[in-house]
């Protein structure tokens, strides 16, 4: 049994209802009266609670437009499609694969080129979470990631959005002192609960990201979902309400569906095709799907190819962000942010053109 019911959209003005107990038939909806007739049939039959939840899901879907805002910084989410810059500092993932994730001039001169060329976040991550990465403490995080925050405000302004990419609430805390203004947290607050009190303190978003196992046990464990996305709402639901209890105000949420933080190819392909169902919870929706090993797992098997370096994941990456975005998307996280921002561009301007 469903510990909540779901509306998902099937097209633009069909949407299916799923209820919370399996003998009750899902429910068809075309038009704003039928819905109407449905919710009275369900408080008629003392079933407020889902009646409740349904009427929330359904001013959730119509929703299209966010805005973050932080110390000054706005941003309109819904409009065209919002870009984050990624910015490893870490020995192990920083593109050129060299100790150039030391180098601060290095480092200012990609961000100034991501900003320029339509960044409109930047994302700064101490710490690998590829598959059997080594975790590192939050000293040595803090020591890579800080000079980095503070050399990007000194020298490059405060007129764009900052992300830093951690899981401790001691380094994110420190970021955001410093200049930050979201912390991306891969773990959605569950790896540590004082995230949220963190957040609180400094009433900045927050990216809550769906996660499975570890980075240290995904390549052992087996992974398993009833139903992904299913599952994947109900973690964003419980992570929600832990924040809001502990002082996160509601509009600070942003949620990202974690591909492959523990997920299987076919997990992967499912949760973008099924992007817009994550509409119900009425928050801007972050996706990152840049680079990562599924795309390479897909040409491989579909195209009979060797594997692809990383590097070589652009064009495969705009296909699934294409789909995404389509889908609901409101940011993308990427490392390519030129290529994406120009092919973003086009699609941005096809999907709002209006034809009189």
């Amino acid at each position: 049994m469903k510990s909540f019911p779901v509306i998902k959209p099937i097209d633009k003005k069909i949407f299916k209802i799923e209820f919370k107990d399996p003998y009750l038939k899902p429910a068809v909806i075309e038009t704003e009266e039928q819905f109407k007739e449905l919710i009275q049939n369900l408080i008629a039959n003392k079933r407020q609670e889902e009646a409740k939840e349904l009427t929330q899901q359904w001013i959730n879907l119509k929703k299209e437009h966010f805005k973050l805002n932080y110390h000054g910084k706005f941003l309109n989410l819904g409009i065209k499609t919002a870009i984050m810059g990624i910015i490893n500092v870490t020995p192990d993932s920083f593109s050129n694969g060299s100790e150039d994730y030391k180098d601060i001039n290095k480092i200012l001169k990609k961000v100034e080129f991501m900003l320029e060329n339509g960044a409109d976040i930047i994302d700064i991550g101490g710490e690998s979470t590829r598959p059997g990465a080594t975790p590192i403490s939050a000293d040595e995080e803090i020591e890579r990631v800080i000079p980095v925050i503070q050399a990007i405000r000194k020298n490059l302004g405060d007129r764009f959005l900052l992300s830093v990419d951690t899981y401790k609430s001691t380094v994110a805390d420190i970021a955001v002192s410093e200049g930050a203004d979201i912390i991306n947290d891969i773990s959605g607050m569950t790896f540590d609960d004082k995230m949220a009190d963190v957040v609180a303190k400094h009433d900045c978003h927050i990216v809550i990201n769906h996660i499975k196992g570890t980075p240290q046990t995904w390549q052992t464990q087996e992974i398993y979902y009833d139903d992904v996305v299913y599952e994947i709402i109900e973690f964003f639901k419980n992570q929600i309400s832990f924040g809001i209890s502990r002082g996160i105000k509601p509009d600070r949420f942003i949620i990202d569906p974690g591909i492959g933080f523990g997920k299987k190819v076919e997990h992967n392909v499912e949760i973008i095709k099924r992007l817009d169902e994550f509409k119900i919870l009425g928050l801007p929706i972050l996706i990152g799907i840049s680079r990562k090993s599924f795309l390479n797992i897909i040409l491989k098997n579909l195209l009979n190819r060797p594997d692809t370096l990383p590097k070589e994941r652009l064009p495969a990456t705009l296909g699934a962000t294409a789909y995404a975005v389509l889908k609901g998307a409101h940011i993308v996280r990427v490392h390519d942010v030129k290529e994406t921002a120009e092919f973003l561009t086009i699609l941005d301007t096809i999907r709002g053109y209006k034809i009189e």
